[in-house]
């Protein structure tokens, strides 16, 4: 695992609660790398400690799901399970539960 893939972990863990979503880029911006958005997804996708690093927390900038590693319905499940309604592959009151 890489230095920048432990920073996505442990920032998405320590800042992103529950009930919240984040996009890849505000992920990146919040570890200090603005332009890194797609490493981010790169690192969700390897994501060895989900669902403890919630990975399916981080999101599209427009609400919509982006990918899941595994079958998207898991995905859904989690966030479904924290309160986040999903409609259509989209989250809903995105701009509400967005963490940035």
């Amino acid at each position: 695992m890489t230095p920048f893939q432990q920073k996505c972990y442990q920032t998405l863990k320590d800042k992103v609660p529950a009930g919240r979503v984040i996009t890849y880029a505000g992920l990146a911006k919040l570890i200090n790398h603005p332009n890194a958005y797609r490493a981010v997804g790169s690192a969700m996708n390897k994501n060895p400690f989900a669902p403890e690093v919630p990975c399916h927390r981080v999101v599209k900038s427009n609400g919509d799901l982006g990918d899941f590693a595994e079958d998207i319905k898991v995905k859904i499940k989690r966030l479904q399970k924290e309160g986040i309604e999903v409609v259509n592959n989209r989250i809903v009151n995105f701009k509400k539960i967005n963490y940035l």
